[in-house]
Order: C-alpha cells, then sequence, then structure tokens
C-alpha cells in the first residue's frame, strides 16, 4: 500500500516538477550570467593589460568589489608595472641573495616582495614546478599562500572607495617604504577602474575612457603610454609631470625643477620662441588662453607638449591636468591661436 501512495505522489508531482524546469533555466541563465567575477568583454593588447586583467579578474572571484581590485592595480602597477618578471632596481636573478630570507632591498614581482616573502614566493613557485614570473602563480601566491597577507589582502580589495582603498593596501598590505608615492597609486588605480568598466583598449586610441581620441587628420611620432612616466618632482598627473615624460619618450630632456607650467618660458639655460616648435614644450602664461576653450590657472599657468605641425600653422599638443577626465588629451590650436604662445626647447 506504501509503494502505491508513493507512485501517486510522484506521478501527481511531476507535472509540477516539468513546470518548474523552465523557470529555474531561466534563473540559472540570468541571475548565473549576472555574476561579476569576470569582465570577459574588457579588451586587452598589451601585457600590461593582460596582466591587469588576470588580478582585476581574481580580486572579483575572491568576493572583492570593483574598486578594490582598481586599489591592488595602483599599487602593483606602482611597485613593478605590472611586470611579474621584474627584480628592484631592475637587478638580474642571483639565486644565493634570492634564498636569503634576511636580505631586504632586492624585491620580487608584481607586489615586490621582499626577504622573507620573496622566499616564501620562490619556493612556492619550485613546488609548483614553475617559474616564478608566471603571472597566474604570482596572482595564485598574492591570494593563498602569502600568509596572513593573504588573508588581509582578501579583507582589503573589499573596499568601495578607490583613493581610501589604495592607501589601505599601500600602508598595510604593500607596507611601502615610499609613502609620498600614494598620489601615484592613486592615479594609476582610477585609471585602471576607468579602463576595466569602460570595456579596456579599443586597440584605436580612443574609446577606453582612458585613452583619448587622437583628432581627425593628425597622428603621433610615437604612440604615448603613460604607466611608465616617473613622478618625482614633478606629482602625477600634473601639466608638468606629462610633459615632462612626454618629451623623455623623444629622448629630450627638460629640467627636474622647472617650476610651474608657465614657468617654463622663463627658465635660463633653455631656447624660447614664438614659432612652433615640434616637440617643444608650449608654455602658458597665468590666465592664458588654451585654445580659446579654457584658460590656463591665473597664477601656475599650464605646459603641454607639441605632437605635431601642419602645414596650415595648426599645432597638436598633448597634456594633462587634474581637470581632465583622462589621465591625457590633445588639444588642436589655430595657427593664430599657437603664435599667442612661448615654445621651450629642450636638450
Amino acid at each position: 500500500m506504501k509503494k502505491v501512495i508513493k507512485r501517486k505522489v510522484i506521478l501527481f508531482s511531476l507535472p509540477f516538477l516539468l513546470l518548474l524546469l523552465p523557470i529555474l533555466a531561466f534563473f540559472a541563465l540570468f541571475v548565473g550570467s549576472s555574476d561579476s567575477s569576470t569582465n570577459a568583454d574588457v579588451k586587452t593588447n598589451t601585457p600590461q593589460q593582460q596582466t591587469a586583467k588576470v588580478i582585476w579578474d581574481r580580486v572579483l572571484k575572491e568576493g572583492g568589489t570593483k574598486e578594490g581590485a582598481a586599489a591592488l592595480l595602483g599599487n602593483n602597477q606602482a611597485e613593478s608595472e605590472l611586470q611579474p618578471s621584474i627584480i628592484q632596481s631592475n637587478a638580474t636573478y642571483n639565486e644565493a641573495k634570492a634564498m636569503d630570507t634576511t636580505l631586504g632591498g632586492y624585491a620580487f614581482g608584481l607586489a615586490q616582495w621582499d626577504s622573507g616573502r620573496r622566499v616564501n614566493l620562490l619556493n612556492y613557485a619550485k613546488s609548483q614546478k614553475k617559474s616564478w614570473t608566471d603571472t597566474n602563480l604570482q596572482v595564485e601566491f598574492m591570494f593563498e599562500q602569502d600568509g596572513t597577507d593573504s588573508t588581509l589582502l582578501k579583507q582589503l580589495v573589499k573596499g568601495t572607495n578607490v583613493k581610501q582603498t589604495t592607501e589601505g593596501i599601500m600602508r598595510k598590505w604593500e607596507r611601502a617604504g615610499a609613502v609620498d608615492s600614494l598620489s601615484k597609486r592613486q592615479g594609476f588605480a582610477e585609471y585602471w577602474y576607468t579602463f576595466m568598466t569602460t570595456g579596456g583598449d579599443s586597440g584605436t586610441g580612443g574609446g577606453s575612457g582612458i585613452t583619448p581620441d587622437i583628432p581627425s587628420g593628425w597622428t603621433l611620432d610615437k604612440p604615448i603610454n603613460t604607466s611608465g612616466y616617473l613622478a618625482t618632482s614633478y606629482e602625477y598627473k600634473q601639466c608638468t609631470w606629462f610633459t615632462w615624460n612626454r618629451a623623455k619618450d623623444f629622448g629630450i630632456t627638460f629640467g627636474m625643477y622647472m617650476g610651474n607650467g608657465a614657468d617654463w618660458q622663463k627658465q635660463a639655460g633653455y631656447t624660447v620662441t614664438t614659432t612652433p616648435t615640434i616637440h617643444g614644450a608650449v608654455s602658458f602664461s597665468g590666465g592664458q588662453t588654451v585654445g580659446g576653450q579654457w584658460n590656463a590657472d591665473p597664477v601656475y599657468g599650464h605646459v603641454a607638449f607639441v605632437e605635431g605641425i601642419h602645414s596650415d600653422g595648426s599645432v597638436l599638443i598633448s597634456q594633462s591636468g587634474t581637470g581632465f577626465s583622462t589621465v591625457y588629451t590633445f588639444q588642436v590650436l589655430t595657427k593664430a591661436q599657437a603664435s599667442q604662445l612661448h615654445y621651450v626647447i629642450g636638450k
């Protein structure tokens, strides 16, 4: 009798189960697809971007936030330029030094692990029969094999404010000696947050929210990659920081202490002209109009880099500044506008 009842219950329930299947499938498809553990649509075209994507995805997989992922990337970039094979001060690998837990100042990898943490990374790589330079191995070490620091990192990347989380990771997890690099780290973090949340690198110089479009009809003699730009005497994302570093891309040198943007045209030892000069710096006086679109700061002025000059006298400049939504931007000046400015020729 019991068997008959069970059979009737099963037969009675079957139609309802069949009705539930499409509903369950719907939730599996749409609710499951909303998982934010990865950003599959982010386009990466360089090794640095690909490394950043691995770290970003791992943070989200660990339950971290996008802000936390960006903050970790900002710190990693400041430490290693997101190059897993880098050794501090570009030193070469020495097994005896590398395996000495008491030796500092010989940091390895994405997070520049040093002393005992460096040795732990190397031992973990050996246990996995992989090179310590492997990106995925280092990310696994970061989150699972770095002792209590792995536990700490998983908590830190849950932060919801990019700048605050960047500082937290720098002070508590990186324990960086150069705390004056905070603004640089925060700038990198904001860069990666925008990059990862706006589709990544389109491969055309625009569309990511990070790299602006080159104005139509213009080309660059060299591509711009600010990831390795130094922020020493010139603060990150200041006009002076960008112009000084962009000139370096062409082997052109300006002084480390040229002052504010308006001061560049007044520095002794440099040729200054009102004739637009390719790959020179263009210095704007305080309050001077920048292409008729905005005015330079009334006190500090502005400085930019001359990327190109057309036969009609128009000039393409690249520039940075805290007021721009991107790390740098382009602007075209007419011949008349360009003739009002001072061009500083580097060495």
